[in-house]
C-alpha cells in the first residue's frame, strides 16, 4: 500500500489529500499540522487520514515520516530547511519528497535532503474542488515508475502537467497566479454593471454564472480563439466590447503580467535559496 506522509498540512495540502484520498481511500495518509486546534478541524475533513499536531507531540512530523513512500511538503518556504532537516532522519532511502513551496529551487532542497529523490509541484488553488493545475518536476533521481504513481496520485486534485524545473515559473505566471486574474475580471465586470444600472447581487450573479458557461464551454472545445470569433459578429455587441479589449492592449497586459508573476517566483527562489545556505 503507497503511503503518503503531508507535513504543515493547509489549505493547499488539505485540497491534495482530498483529491488523492477521492481517487483511492485505502491509502496510508498520514497528516500533521502545527497546532491541536488546526488538527482536530483537518481530522473532520479528513476521515481517512490519521492527523496528528506538533503542538500535541512534538515528534508529529517524524512520526509521519517515517517509512512513507511520498512526503509532501506543505510548510511555508521560509520553514522549509529547519523541517527538512528535522525529518532527515526519519527518511528512508526511498522516501520522494514533494515540496509545494513557491520560490524553495530544486537545488536546494536537494542540498537539504541528499539521500532522497525530490520532486516540485505547484498546485493552483481549484485543486480544493478537484480542477486544478498541478505542474510536476521530477529530479532527474526520480524514476518513471514513480512520476507515474505520484502523477496518478494527484490527478484526484485536477490535471497534472510534468515539466522542467524552469518551466514552472511560465506555469506560475499564466496558471498559479492565473486563476486570480480570471477573478480580478471578474470583479471588474461586476463593478461595471453595477456603474450601468444593476444592483451588486444581480450583477454578481450574472457575471458568475457567465464565468461558468465559459468555462465549460472551453473544457469541451479547448481553442479559445475559435469560441471568441464564434459568438464575434460583425458590426455586433461583442466584437463592440472585444475590441475595447484589444485596443486597450490586453494581450500585453496580460504577458506581462504572466512574466511580473514568472520573475518574482525566480526573485523569491534567490531569496530562499539565501536563507537556507546562510
Amino acid at each position: 500500500m503507497t503511503s503518503i506522509a503531508s507535513i504543515g498540512t493547509g489549505n493547499m495540502g488539505t485540497a491534495l489529500i482530498k483529491g488523492i484520498l477521492g481517487a483511492d481511500e485505502k491509502l496510508d495518509v498520514r497528516a500533521t499540522t502545527n497546532s491541536a486546534a488546526s488538527a482536530k478541524r483537518l481530522a473532520a475533513e479528513l476521515p481517512n487520514a490519521t492527523v496528528t499536531s506538533v503542538e500535541d507531540d512534538a515528534e508529529a512530523n517524524r512520526t509521519a515520516a517515517e517509512g512513507a513512500d511520498f512526503v509532501l511538503l506543505g510548510v511555508k518556504p521560509w520553514m522549509m530547511a529547519e523541517t527538512v532537516r528535522d525529518l532527515a532522519p526519519s527518511l528512508s532511502p526511498h522516501t520522494v519528497l514533494v515540496s509545494m513551496a513557491a520560490g524553495v529551487a530544486m537545488a536546494d532542497l536537494m542540498a537539504l535532503a541528499p539521500a532522497n529523490p525530490i520532486v516540485r509541484i505547484m498546485p493552483n488553488t481549484p485543486s480544493a474542488i478537484g480542477h486544478g493545475v498541478i505542474a510536476l518536476a521530477p529530479s532527474a533521481e526520480v524514476g518513471e515508475t514513480t512520476v507515474d504513481t505520484l502523477r496518478n496520485l494527484l490527478s484526484g486534485a485536477g490535471l497534472v502537467v510534468e515539466l522542467e524545473e524552469d518551466q514552472i515559473p511560465a506555469m506560475t505566471g499564466i496558471s498559479g497566479s492565473g486563476v486570480a486574474y480570471f477573478f480580478l475580471l471578474a470583479e471588474s465586470m461586476i463593478a461595471a454593471g453595477v456603474k450601468m444600472g444593476l444592483s451588486e447581487e444581480t450583477a454578481k450573479q450574472m457575471v458568475v454564472a457567465t464565468a461558468d458557461g465559459a468555462g465549460r464551454l472551453l473544457t469541451e472545445k479547448p481553442d479559445p480563439s475559435a469560441q471568441r470569433q464564434a459568438v464575434s459578429s460583425k458590426g455586433g455587441t461583442t466584437l463592440a466590447g472585444l475590441e475595447t479589449f484589444i485596443d486597450a492592449g490586453i494581450f500585453d497586459i496580460a504577458e506581462a503580467a504572466a512574466q511580473a508573476a514568472g520573475d518574482r517566483s525566480l526573485e523569491m527562489e534567490k531569496e530562499n535559496s539565501e536563507a537556507i545556505n546562510g
